[in-house]
């Protein structure tokens, strides 16, 4: 088994991206149904995890795109002197196919986005990356360094942020 990262190219056949099934019907009927429009309308970009040996399989991915948070959720600590909107990325979905679970490709993915995240604070402005957690998913991302801006707030989503500087 050879998987790949890249870049998801919305002109490309992904072999399985129709079947794919995270587990979350929310996340699953996003890659089935809207994923290459949301690319191709360049609303959000898509690294994609892949089989290569599988007819490039689509096995994991997550969309990232800028965005804006208001200071107020910040936490003092993370604040210092900002503007009232603060320029970040936000990571908009992420899910990896329930074959490949427990192999640690969210982790894998994730390490890509905030690569992504602090390259492109060279670039143009970018103070840290934000996400909405599934509920389950923010101890996950509490173990990469994300901090819960408002509190864990399961069985909703719980918005989450890690700045920059926190990104290793």
């Amino acid at each position: 088994m050879s998987i790949e990262f890249s870049l998801f190219d919305p002109a490309q056949k992904y072999g399985g991206r129709k079947q794919f099934d995270c587990g979350h019907a929310v996340i699953n009927k996003f890659v089935h149904d809207s994923l290459v429009t949301q690319v191709k309308k360049q609303l959000s970009v898509a690294y994609v995890l892949t089989e290569s040996d599988q007819n490039d399989r689509l096995i994991g991915f997550f969309t990232i795109a800028h965005h804006a948070l208001d200071a107020s959720l910040l936490s003092t600590r993370q604040l210092g002197s900002l503007p009232r909107q603060v320029p970040c990325a936000r990571l908009i979905m992420l899910g990896v196919d329930q074959d490949f679970k427990h192999q640690n490709l969210g982790s894998r993915l994730m390490k890509h986005a905030l690569a992504i995240t602090k390259k492109s604070s060279s670039l143009m402005g970018c103070y840290g990356l934000y996400l909405d957690a599934d509920p389950g998913a923010a101890g996950f991302y509490q173990k990469l360094g994300f901090a819960l801006l408002e509190g864990n707030k399961s069985p909703e989503s719980s918005p989450m942020f890690i700045a920059l500087r926190s990104i290793p």
